[in-house]
């Protein structure tokens, strides 16, 4: 099967650590992302007046996450490189996909067993967040899961289109949807930070073409903080 990660053949760089009001989390990062980063960054790195709404940014890191951060709540972000400070431990990319393709029954025998012990020893709830779970983390710390969905994928696609991008405040994003029964939404005027497992979501969103705007609408389904 065609490989769907970001970051199959990528320059190792080190650690992202990214300092939100919930906390310390670390990320590790590629050097297509290091620069990236900068970029996004530089164009914030400005005493001029905004004249927008807050804003985010993204990153793609190699142990399967894209991560989407409101300017709100990230108090630093510092960029650390391998030779200065050991990055965050990862599995290689054909493990998460090969995590994912053991849940639909097309896992390759070759690293079945792998992932097999990986499960053993993480736990199937740990395993199956890893490659098919959004984590959402609002301003006060709390977790939510949700399941990613293509129409979830779609929404992230448009929030991911530009480098740095704008949403207007009081922004509602449905993060729960069972048809009659239930609808929850989030204000992402309260989201710190969304973890978005990437293989999966560069599968749901391999075919789309380059959307032009961000239209909040996602849908998911939940497993609630644990």
């Amino acid at each position: 099967m065609r490989p769907f990660t970001a970051c199959d053949i990528e320059t190792r760089y080190g650690t992202l650590s990214l300092r939100t009001a919930p906390g310390i989390r670390r990320y590790p990062i590629a050097e297509s992302a290091r620069l990236s980063l900068l970029t996004q960054l530089q164009d914030l790195n400005s005493f001029r007046k905004h004249d927008k709404s807050h804003g985010w940014i993204y990153c793609s890191t190699l142990d399967n996450k894209l991560i989407l951060i409101n300017l709100r709540y990230a108090k630093s972000i510092e960029l650390i490189g391998d030779d200065v400070e050991a990055m965050p431990a990862y599995y290689p990319a054909e493990v998460y996909r090969t995590l994912y393709d053991l849940e639909i029954g097309e896992a390759p025998e070759n690293l079945r067993e792998d992932c097999e012990a990986i499960i053993a020893d993480i736990g199937a709830d740990k395993a199956m967040r890893m490659i098919s779970f959004v984590r959402v983390t609002y301003d006060q710390g709390e977790d939510e899961w949700n399941f990613l969905d293509e129409v979830t994928a779609s929404i992230f696609f448009g929030m991911k289109a530009a480098a740095i991008f704008q949403v207007p405040p009081h922004t509602f994003t449905e993060i729960e949807s069972e048809g009659y029964y239930r609808a929850r939404y989030a204000n992402l005027d309260h989201v710190a930070v969304m973890e978005i497992p990437s293989d999966r979501y560069h599968r749901l969103t391999r075919t789309r073409g380059t959307p032009t705007h961000f239209k909040p609408a996602l849908g998911s389904r939940d497993t609630r903080n644990q």
